[in-house]
């Protein structure tokens, strides 16, 4: 097993869960059970009547460090355009969903896509399922995001090497489009397959996606809500509110303090609300009454929304409410600071074997607390001896004794 993905993603409850170690072990040993993070398979051989357990990791690659997108530091791509925009046409919708499909059905219809890997809900049993789409019927019938997890990229295989796929777009939230990315930058050979395959990236804004388990807890147990009534569930940062919509024209709001506990963990850690990294990135907050904000960070990303445009599928005004944008992103700084805690755990842990980082240490330590660390004091001038000087450091550093 990787261990640089065990200590620096798993371990500290960082995985976003997108999927994309999975598609891309090469041994085929990681997989999903109901974890915050993949497992590894132990896999046997019979020598005799000896059972051997095989080192699966030893000797590989690990394209799963090379794609996994919490190790490494992510810049953000600029936006080139921000509009407010729905889709036209025979649904006429501001909802994010709608504005995506209208892109997508676009997009296959124009075959700038031969198909989609998307994360979608079976609207009967509301499991949230990673989903490969080739038709524009397809497209049609799916449900679109709910911010129900699903690992999306593990799709991947299927689309690109089962169905032979070479024009992918690929839709979920921020963490996917991360995870997208890094396959993009990835120099191994190995994994140019993916990079050929991928035209499109979108991303839904975010502020965190929940375990399945929400559905069964929450709101059938907890409020008495049936799934068999459930709509559809969307999520407001503006209002602080998951929104469940019911089949009989109703919803139901839920403070977001309430689902919480239900996030998964590395949602914590995450830094993307807006899909920086996305094509394009689709959500509510900053867009005029009926519409959704659409951003496009890519020239990929506006040739699609342009094409979407000629096909009568999409409309779009250019007001957008930036200062929403912008007060979005006090989320996102709080998580960028947790995950520099995260960052600085790590570096105090590779300090204990490697001296040469301890400097490194004291730097981010300024940085975190803006003061350095206290210096243990001598035991030379101490009065009482190495006992005293041990209850000074202890008293003035963390007090755990």
């Amino acid at each position: 097993m990787s261990t640089k993905l065990q200590q620096e993603v798993w371990a500290l409850d960082r995985c976003s869960g997108c999927g994309v170690c999975v598609a891309t072990c090469s041994k085929g040993v990681l997989y999903w059970d109901e974890e915050q993070h993949p497992l590894l398979e132990e896999r046997e051989k019979a020598l005799g009547l000896s059972r051997l357990k095989l080192r699966t990791c030893e000797v590989c690659e690990k394209f799963c460090e090379l794609s996994c997108p919490r190790l490494v530091d992510w810049t953000p791509l600029e936006p080139r355009t921000m509009v407010s925009a729905r889709s036209t046409g025979i649904v006429q919708s501001g909802n994010p969903n709608d504005v995506i499909q209208a892109l997508l059905v676009a997009a296959r219809s124009a075959e700038l896509i031969d198909g989609v890997v998307m994360l979608d809900m079976d609207p009967w049993t509301l499991e949230p399922l990673a989903r490969v789409a080739t038709t524009v019927d397809e497209i049609v019938r799916s449900v679109g995001m709910q911010y129900l997890w699903a690992p999306l990229l593990s799709a991947l295989n299927e689309a690109v090497f089962e169905l032979g796929l070479t024009r992918l777009a690929i839709v979920g939230p921020p963490c996917v489009a991360e995870g997208a990315r890094r396959l993009m930058n990835a120099e191994n050979e190995r994994l140019w397959p993916y990079q050929k395959a991928i035209r499109l990236t979108i991303a839904s804004f975010c502020t965190g996606i929940h375990n399945p388990d929400m559905i069964t807890e929450l709101l059938e147990r907890g409020m008495g809500i049936s799934r068999h009534q459930i709509r559809g569930l969307a999520t407001s940062i503006t209002d602080g509110t998951l929104t469940v919509s019911l089949w009989d024209g109703t919803e139901r709001t839920i403070p977001l303090t309430e689902v919480e506990p239900f996030t998964r963990h590395g949602c914590g850690s995450c830094d993307d609300y807006l899909g920086e990294s996305a094509d394009i990135a689709v959500g509510t907050v900053g867009a005029q009454p009926g519409y959704a904000t659409l951003i496009t960070r890519t020239p990929a990303g506006e040739v699609f929304v342009q094409n979407a445009i000629s096909f009568g599928l999409l409309e779009t005004v250019a007001q957008v409410d930036e200062a929403a944008l912008n007060a979005a992103k006090v989320e996102k700084d709080r998580r960028a600071r947790a995950q520099a805690f995260d960052e600085f755990r790590i570096l105090m842990l590779d300090a204990l074997s490697d001296p040469a980082k301890r400097a490194q240490v004291r730097k981010q330590f300024v940085s975190l607390y803006g003061a350095p660390p206290l210096s243990p004091p001598t035991l030379g001038g101490m009065k009482g001896g190495a006992g005293a000087a041990k209850r000074e450091v202890c008293d003035v550093t963390c007090s755990g004794c």
